[in-house]
């Protein structure tokens, strides 16, 4: 709002207080005069020389008529009588007369006033809770607005859990399909220490063989013995095939336990390996010893044996499984196995991600199977990969198996 007085104002426009105090100013000041004129005129005519005076006073006294007779038209009163219409008596009584009727209107102008900032103090106390009662209101709307988002946001996060959870009880259900009917785990391991223990002993007879075929040289017809051990060999691929399905089932049913979807899922120390290995894609031969050597220094972990796999299988061939086993127990108590998963860069990845972390759980299915109880390992998809060799691709099929000491 500008301070500025409109142009359009009409510089006659009355101000209500300065009218007022003119006013009363005027009619006090002729009053006085009058009061003046009468007390000469009672003094007589005898005081000629004062005639002069008194024709002056009675022109000031025109003058003052004529100021108010102003001022009470642009208040819309009557003017006074001239100098020849009425006595000084008379005009001083009219005179009193319009003043208390000036009075009056004076209150009714201050009482109009009063009334007018009552109201305005009234409209502004108004305006403050209007306007404080729209201040909460936007603070409200505002609130409003982010909860609106919050819930969005929700929202949002609740679908994609459901999704998630969707694809979870899917991925359930597929594994319950798959294994239907399979062994549980207690009977696995009566199964599998029941062919550790069939295959221990079919070593020793075989070595109880031997030392009776040398025992019996020239003593026993020799066919019988060369029969025995024919029938030793026919069922020796029987025993590398129970031993292979063994090998399977076992790596099924421990997946979901051993195998680490994401990083974070891993302990502290296997996230850090994680990251260090991650970093070392351009590395070249050289670069990749010397940077595992400084992992081995930094983090206590060092790669106890690689495990090379042929193109489309994660089976374990059953001296690698003997090799794991003396890796594994070798290990000092409390460390940790991390067996970190390669691809070839050969193929689609999604596929090559799923074979690779079928083999990485398989060696982590070996190692939990072999290891002490105090030991852990869990397995863990890297990459695809060409830092173990560039040009000859099937040598980055091969899984790591990293002890980190405690």
């Amino acid at each position: 709002m500008s301070d500025d007085k409109s142009p359009d104002q009409s510089p006659l426009t009355p101000n209500p207080s300065g009218n007022q105090n003119l006013i009363i100013g005027l009619v006090l000041g002729a009053v006085i005069l009058l009061l003046f004129l009468i007390v000469l005129q009672m003094r007589g005519g005898n005081q000629g020389g004062d005639s002069a005076k008194l024709d002056d006073l009675k022109a000031d006294l025109a003058a003052t008529r004529s100021r108010v007779n102003e001022e009470r038209s642009l208040l819309g009163l009557p003017p006074l009588g001239g100098a020849s219409a009425d006595s000084i008596e008379a005009l001083a009584t009219r005179i009193s007369s319009d003043s208390s009727k000036l009075a009056g209107m004076v209150g009714q102008l201050q009482s109009a006033l009063a009334d007018r900032e009552s109201r305005l103090a009234t409209a502004d106390a108004t305006r403050q809770a209007l306007t404080k009662q729209i201040t909460e209101l936007q603070n409200d709307l505002d609130q409003a607005r982010l909860a609106a988002g919050d819930s969005a946001r929700l929202q949002n996060q609740l679908a994609d859990t459901q999704t998630l959870l969707e694809a979870a009880n899917r991925q359930i259900m597929t594994l319950r399909e798959q294994m239907n009917g399979a062994p549980s785990q207690a009977e696995i391991d009566n199964l599998s220490k029941r062919l550790e223990d069939a295959l221990a002993a079919r070593d020793n007879y075989m070595a109880e063989a031997e030392d009776l075929a040398k025992q019996l040289v020239g003593k026993v017809d020799g066919t019988e013995i060369d029969a025995l051990k024919r029938r030793v060999s026919e069922l020796e691929p029987e025993n590398n095939s129970l031993r292979y399905e063994l090998q399977k089932l076992r790596a099924q049913l421990d997946k979901t336990r051993l195998f680490a979807e994401k990083v974070d899922d891993l302990p502290v120390a296997a996230q850090a390996l994680y990251v260090e290995l991650s970093k070392l894609e351009s590395a070249t031969p050289a670069e990749l010893k010397q940077e595992y050597t400084r992992i081995s220094t930094e983090l206590k972990a060092q790669v106890v044996d690689t495990i090379a796999f042929q193109t489309g299988s994660s089976r374990i061939n059953l001296d690698k499984v003997e090799e794991i086993r003396r890796a594994t127990q070798a290990a000092a108590d409390g460390s940790y196995f991390l067996v970190v998963g390669y691809a070839s860069k050969s193929g689609d990845l999604a596929s090559n991600k799923q074979l690779s972390s079928d083999r990485a759980t398989t060696i982590a299915s070996v190692v939990n199977f072999q290891k002490k109880d105090s030991r852990g390992v869990q397995a863990v998809f890297l990459s695809e990969t060409d830092r173990f060799s560039p040009t000859e691709l099937a040598k980055n099929q091969v899984c790591e198996i990293w002890e980190i000491k405690k």
